[in-house]
C-alpha cells in the first residue's frame, strides 16, 4: 500500500474515532461519579443506616430519601466547595458559619450556649425532675448519684467574648437549676466557683471543652465532694507525662476551617497534652466473694464529650485512688449516656457503688428530646408543657 493509500485509510477512520469521544468521556464521567459516590457513602457512620432495609421503609419510600440524606451530608466534592466558600469568607470578613461564634482574636464560642429557646424554665425544671426521679430510683437499689453542673464556655471565659451577645437571661440558669436539684434532694456539685476562681485559661480557645487546667480542677473538685479534702491525693503525687502540641479544636472543625492551608485560617492552638498512668485496676472477683462485690466499679460517669475530653476520667481515678468507669459519649446531650447506661445489662450485672452525672449548662433550658419526653413518661412524670 502507498504512503498515500494510508493517509487516505487513516483520514476516513479520523471522524469514527471522533465520533466515539463523546461516548467515552461520558463513561469516564460516569465512572468517575461512581466512584466519587462509593467513596463518599464510605464516610457515612453505621449509624446513619440504622433501619434502612426495613421492608416497611424500603417500600414506603423512606429508605431512599435516608440514603438520599446520607449521601448529600457526606458528598466529597460538597465538602471541598464548603471548604473554599470557607476560606474566602474568613479570609474577607472572618466568618466561622452558622454553629461557630467568633469572640476575641483566636476565641471561637459554641453559637448554641448563646441561643435562648422557648419556655426555659419548664424545660429545665423537667430535667431536674427527671435527675430527682433517677436519683431516688438509684437510692432505693443503694446507689448515690452526683450531679457535676458544667458551666459554660461563655460564662467562664465571658472575657473573651468581644461583642457576642450572652444573654442576661442565662446568669441564673445554672445556680437556679442547682436550687431545683438540691430542693429535690439530689447530691449536686456546681463547678462554676472551682473554675471561675482557677487563674489562666480554662477552656480551650478553639473548642467548646475545658482543657486540661479546667478538667483537672474539676475532676480535683469532684473527688474532694465524694471523698473529703483529706482523702484526695495531690496532683504532683500522680505520674504524668506532659507536653505541648498542636490541637485543632472541634469549633476549628464546626467551623469548616480544618484543613486549610496555613495562610486560609486561623493558627492552629497550642495545648498541653498530659499522659496518667493508669489508676490500680478494680480487682478481679475471688473465689471466696461470692457475690462478685470486689469486682463491682467504685464510681461510673456518665454524661457528654466534656467526660471524654482533656483526661477528665483519668485525672477523676488519679484523685479517686481507683478506675473510674467512662461511660460518658460524644453528642450524648443531656439523657443520651445516663439513659443507655442505666437500661443496660452493665447496669444490672454490675451495678456501681456512684454515678456521676455530669451536665453541661447549655443543655438545661433546650427543648426536650423525644427520648426525655418517652423518660419522664417511664419515670411516671407530668409532662414538662
Amino acid at each position: 500500500m502507498s504512503t498515500t493509500d494510508k493517509s487516505n485509510e487513516a483520514a476516513s477512520k479520523t471522524p469514527h474515532r471522533l465520533a466515539l469521544l463523546p461516548a467515552a468521556m461520558f463513561v469516564v464521567m460516569m465512572l468517575a461519579g461512581l466512584g466519587v459516590t462509593v467513596q463518599s457513602l464510605r464516610n457515612v457512620p453505621e449509624s446513619a443506616w440504622a433501619g434502612f432495609t426495613e421492608p416497611t421503609k424500603l417500600l414506603g419510600g423512606e429508605s431512599t430519601r435516608q440514603f438520599t440524606s446520607n449521601l448529600n451530608d457526606h458528598f466529597l466534592p460538597s465538602h471541598f466547595f464548603a471548604q473554599v466558600e470557607r476560606a474566602v469568607t474568613w479570609t474577607l470578613v472572618g466568618d466561622t458559619g452558622a454553629q461557630v461564634g467568633t469572640g476575641c482574636s483566636d476565641w471561637f464560642f459554641l453559637t448554641e450556649e448563646l441561643e435562648t429557646f422557648p419556655h426555659p424554665q419548664q424545660s429545665a425544671q423537667a430535667r431536674a425532675d427527671i435527675v430527682a426521679a433517677v436519683a431516688k430510683n438509684l437510692k432505693a437499689q443503694g446507689i448515690d448519684l452526683v450531679v457535676a453542673l458544667v458551666p459554660d464556655k461563655t460564662r467562664i471565659e465571658q472575657a473573651h467574648l468581644c461583642g457576642l451577645h450572652r444573654s442576661p437571661l442565662f446568669a441564673q440558669r445554672l445556680s437556679q437549676w442547682q436550687t431545683a436539684l438540691t430542693q429535690a434532694g439530689v447530691n449536686v456539685l456546681n463547678l462554676e466557683p472551682v473554675l471561675s476562681a482557677l487563674p489562666g485559661e480554662r477552656y480551650y480557645r478553639t473548642d467548646s471543652h475545658w482543657n486540661e487546667s479546667g478538667s483537672d480542677a474539676a475532676a480535683l473538685a469532684i473527688a474532694k465532694h465524694l471523698k473529703g479534702a483529706s482523702g484526695v491525693p495531690s496532683a504532683e503525687a500522680a505520674q504524668m507525662n506532659r507536653q505541648t502540641a498542636d490541637r485543632p479544636g472541634d469549633l476549628f472543625r464546626l467551623s469548616n476551617l480544618e484543613g486549610l492551608p496555613a495562610l486560609l485560617r486561623p493558627p492552629v492552638e497550642k495545648a498541653q497534652i498530659t499522659t496518667l498512668a493508669a489508676a490500680p485496676a478494680v480487682p478481679a472477683a475471688g473465689a471466696d466473694d461470692l457475690f462478685g462485690d470486689a469486682a463491682l466499679p467504685t464510681v461510673v460517669v456518665v454524661g457528654t464529650s466534656f467526660s471524654r475530653t482533656s483526661n477528665f476520667v483519668p485525672f477523676l481515678s488519679h484523685y479517686m485512688g481507683a478506675e473510674v468507669a467512662n461511660l460518658a459519649k460524644d453528642g450524648g446531650n443531656f439523657e443520651g449516656s445516663a439513659l443507655a447506661y442505666l437500661g443496660s445489662p452493665t447496669f444490672e450485672q454490675t451495678p456501681p457503688k456512684t454515678i456521676v452525672w455530669e451536665v453541661p449548662e447549655r443543655m438545661l433550658q433546650k427543648p426536650l428530646s423525644k427520648a426525655e419526653q418517652q423518660w419522664m413518661r417511664d419515670l411516671k412524670l407530668r409532662p414538662a408543657h
